[in-house]
Order: C-alpha cells, then sequence, then structure tokens
C-alpha cells in the first residue's frame, strides 16, 4: 500500500485533513523555508567566524520555527504552545544589538556581503510567514505570543544584517 496522496489534502500533526493550498499548509511551509535560510545564516556565520553565541541565538530561533510550524498545525497541544518569554528573548537581543548601532537610521542595500545578503533574505521570508500566520489566525484563534514572535524576529533580523559579524 502506497502513502502516495493524490486527493489535494494533507494532514495536520492533530490528524485534520486540510487542502494543501489553505493559509495553513502556506505558513507551515514558508516557516520552513525561513528555517532553512536560516541554515544556511548559521553556516555562512560559522564559517565567518562569528560569535558563537550568535550562532546559538540563530539555532534556537530555528527550534522556535519548528515548535511554531507545530504549534499551527496542531494548536491544542500545550507542548508548542508560545509564551510571553519568547518574544521577549528576540526582544532582549534586539534592544542588545542596535546599543552597538549609529542612532541615525537609513535605508539599507541588502549585499554588502553574502552573509548580509542571506540574512535580508531570512527577514523577507520572516515578514511572509509573519503575513501568513496572520491569514491562518483570521480562520482560527492562534496565540498572540506567535504572532509576536513572528514580527520580532523580523526585526530582530534586519538589526542582525547591519551588525559586522566577523
Amino acid at each position: 500500500m502506497s502513502d502516495y496522496s493524490k486527493t489535494g489534502q494533507t494532514s495536520c500533526l492533530n490528524g485534520q485533513r486540510v487542502s494543501k493550498n489553505s493559509p495553513l499548509i502556506h505558513f507551515v511551509g514558508t516557516a520552513d523555508e525561513l528555517n532553512s535560510h536560516l541554515g544556511l545564516v548559521k553556516a555562512l556565520l560559522i564559517e565567518k567566524n562569528a560569535p558563537k553565541d550568535t550562532v546559538r541565538f540563530i539555532e534556537e530561533i530555528q527550534k522556535n520555527l519548528m515548535k511554531l510550524m507545530s504549534y499551527v498545525s496542531d494548536t491544542a497541544n500545550d507542548k508548542y504552545a508560545f509564551t510571553e518569554k519568547e518574544p521577549a528573548c528576540l526582544e532582549k537581543e534586539i534592544d542588545r544589538l542596535s546599543a552597538t548601532l549609529a542612532k541615525n537610521p537609513q535605508f539599507v542595500l541588502p549585499g554588502r556581503d553574502v552573509t548580509e545578503a542571506q540574512i535580508h533574505i531570512a527577514r523577507t521570508v520572516a515578514r511572509r510567514a509573519e503575513r501568513l500566520f496572520t491569514a491562518v489566525s483570521e480562520q482560527r484563534p492562534l496565540d498572540l505570543n506567535a504572532g509576536a514572535y513572528l514580527n520580532k524576529l523580523s526585526g530582530y533580523l534586519f538589526i542582525l544584517a547591519q551588525i559586522p559579524l566577523n
């Protein structure tokens, strides 16, 4: 017996069947794409001998994205729930990094180097994930902390892209 799907539907973690074109599946796919981009960012940071705490922070974000995908796919499972802690952690890191930047904001043109450009790509995918999260939340209630995390994530990536990382 094969387990190939020819129905145009897929299963969520909770067993619910949904269209492969549903906002939920678009969100999960985009979050997965973001996680892959962050994997490349992490590899580039390691290659540049960037601070280990930055690499570890990116890895924690990747773990949170996995949790977030699971949460959206099974909101009833408390082990995937977000608390105020996750967005607060991003806020704290944004504040720490922002303190090292010049105070006169300018438009940023990505492409200073490959790592910075890839961080900006991840940032734009994070923004798309946030929009798709909002689309899912219009169909069913989702935790505000999870949405806040996505919002803060793109802000963190914007700041990270401006920091010299070697």
